[in-house]
């Protein structure tokens, strides 16, 4: 596993220039508050000057490349003639993809520290913001939710790029996930409002997940219709769904 891995990092920083990922990731909070003083506010801060949303969707294009592109140059040739099973080299790729994920969130989040320091001097991290506690509690769940967002996403990023071998389609999906939340608010709804047992449905337990912590148990079970405790079963088992099939077209997958 520790040949893999090192093959694996390799390859990341060799073929999708992971280093840049990472130094963007670092550069965009300390870019946004600084060029934007709109941005220099407490939300903008808990967001990590909105790179949130860049680690997001950096961390889904490197899942959909760490796949596509091990087909698509023809890399997994020589990994499986060396006696690597498929099992132990998918697992590689999600060992690099968490790892990446952590990479970016712990970037960002230097680049958001040092971005206050620099043009929000007298903010203060320890006021409390409420529920969430204060500044520095409410980064961490940010990020917490939204690592718990990009694990739910990657799953179906990793099935459509296996399932149809491009990691354009993937990655629009991963994108459309992220983005049109209040589109999939709508349609959870909307399936909620046809039938109450399609509370269960992904999109609902996708919009749940994002806001465990930020709201409190009574208030997220009006909004998603199911406890705290029923969103959180549920997305796990909806990741072990989702993982196990893109493993088995992994697996399955000419090479």
């Amino acid at each position: 596993m520790l040949t893999l891995m090192k093959q694996e990092y390799y390859k990341a920083f060799k073929q999708n220039k992971l280093y840049i990922w990472l130094i963007l990731s670092f550069a965009f909070p300390i870019a946004i508050i600084g060029i934007f003083k709109s941005q220099r506010t407490m939300a903008s801060v808990i967001n990590l000057g909105q790179a949130l949303l860049y680690v997001q969707m950096a961390g889904i294009i490197i899942t959909a490349l760490s796949v596509s592109q091990e087909f698509g140059f023809g890399t997994i040739r020589p990994l499986l003639s060396r006696r690597f099973s498929r099992g132990s080299v998918f697992v590689s790729k999600l060992l690099l993809n968490l790892s990446v994920y952590i990479g970016l969130f712990v970037t960002a989040f230097i680049g958001t520290v040092l971005a206050v320091a620099l043009f929000i001097p007298k903010y203060d991290f320890s006021k409390s913001l409420g529920y969430t506690g204060n500044s520095w509690q409410t980064m961490g769940i940010g990020m917490l939710d939204t690592a718990i967002q990009m694990i739910f996403v990657a799953a179906l990023v990793l099935m459509i790029t296996n399932l149809v071998k491009s990691s354009g389609a993937a990655i629009g999906l991963g994108v459309v996930m992220i983005v049109a939340t209040p589109i999939l608010s709508a349609i959870s709804l909307k399936l909620i409002d046809l039938a109450p047992f399609l509370k269960w449905n992904p999109f609902n337990i996708y919009l749940g997940m994002s806001n465990i912590g930020m709201l409190s148990p009574n208030i997220l079970k009006q909004a998603m219709h199911i406890s705290q405790n029923g969103v959180i079963v549920a997305y796990l088992i909806y990741i072990a769904l989702m993982y196990g099939i893109a493993y088995l077209i992994f697996k399955k997958r000419s090479v």
